[in-house]
């Protein structure tokens, strides 16, 4: 990946541009943007959903995870639900819309939720559940039949294509190896879920009503959010559970060999967060210092 970077930021530089990674650009303007040609399904989406598509100027990491059965990929994507605000706390790098402070830490979901079929998913419990949804909407002609998966644009999907479980809750991240990071926490989760789902160990899929607010909580503070753990209202510190989750893991990332991978979530914990750095940038200097902060973060993380 930091070679494939490299060369994207090479062919950049040839065209005295840079590149940087965040869930939004600081203060670029989508009525700026062009809509690239390299598919014809991207001026068919402007075609069908009009500003609500035109005005996407927004960044997220999407993380598969191979799947062995689609039974498994069912249980995996219903129990990852609760997890998904983790992720999105560690990740969230976009407090700045169009030029302005949102008092965000992900304005990202803000935007792109304006979309049908996004946020967050309801369970399925049984892979006919799943199919049923897709026909659903496919008679309905709200999505095309040969492509109906992939519009369906949650923050976790079953992708029946690759074969695996697709979270794309996260913002784009500046830092590489904290991407690298996340992208090995959802990895080694999955295992995890897929591996007590074997055994029988997993309890009935956590409502959407808790979900959501843990959801909002990382959204409005990120790594600041208090979680709500079950439904008695109990809370504790996001980056608490987080920690105590890696701890979990730890014993499937080794035997992955990305255990130092994982264990750089916790150093993510304690270090100062991105947000709050842009934040600081802006306050004292410009956004267009911020951009060349989020330059030097990539280029530094390589």
């Amino acid at each position: 990946m930091s070679e494939i970077l490299k060369r994207v930021l090479a062919i950049a530089a040839e065209e005295n541009a840079g590149l940087i990674l965040s869930g939004t650009h600081p203060f670029a303007l989508y009525e700026d943007q062009k809509i690239s040609q390299v598919n014809p399904r991207y001026q068919e989406f402007a075609n069908t959903y009009g500003w609500a598509v035109l005005r996407l100027l927004t960044f997220g990491m999407h993380v598969h995870v191979g799947m062995d059965s689609k039974e498994k990929a069912v249980a995996v994507h219903d129990e990852i639900r609760k997890y998904l605000p983790l992720i999105l706390a560690l990740s969230a790098s976009s407090p700045f819309w169009r030029g302005r402070a949102t008092e965000l830490y992900c304005t990202r979901l803000s935007i792109f939720q304006g979309l049908p079929n996004t946020g967050l998913p309801e369970p399925y419990y049984e892979w006919e559940e799943y199919q049923q949804s897709l026909q659903t909407l496919v008679k309905a002609g709200v999505i095309k039949s040969n492509i109906s998966y992939r519009q369906i644009w949650k923050d976790v999907r079953i992708h029946p294509a690759y074969g695996t479980i697709e979270t794309r809750i996260a913002d784009s991240m500046p830092c590489l190896k904290d991407a690298i990071a996340v992208a090995t926490l959802v990895q080694a989760l999955c295992i995890k879920i897929g591996q007590d789902w074997e055994e029988g160990k997993l309890d009935d899929p956590t409502p959407n009503w808790l979900i959501e607010n843990n959801k909002w909580a990382a959204i409005k503070n990120g790594l600041n959010a208090e979680f709500i753990i079950d439904t008695s209202g109990t809370t504790k510190p996001i980056t608490s559970v987080i920690h105590d989750l890696v701890t979990t893991l730890s014993p499937i990332s080794a035997e992955f060999g990305s255990i130092d991978n994982l264990q750089s979530v916790k150093f993510m914990l304690e270090k100062d967060q991105t947000v709050n750095k842009m934040r600081e940038i802006s306050d004292k200097g410009s956004l267009i210092a911020v951009v060349h902060f989020l330059e030097e973060e990539l280029i530094s993380s390589l």
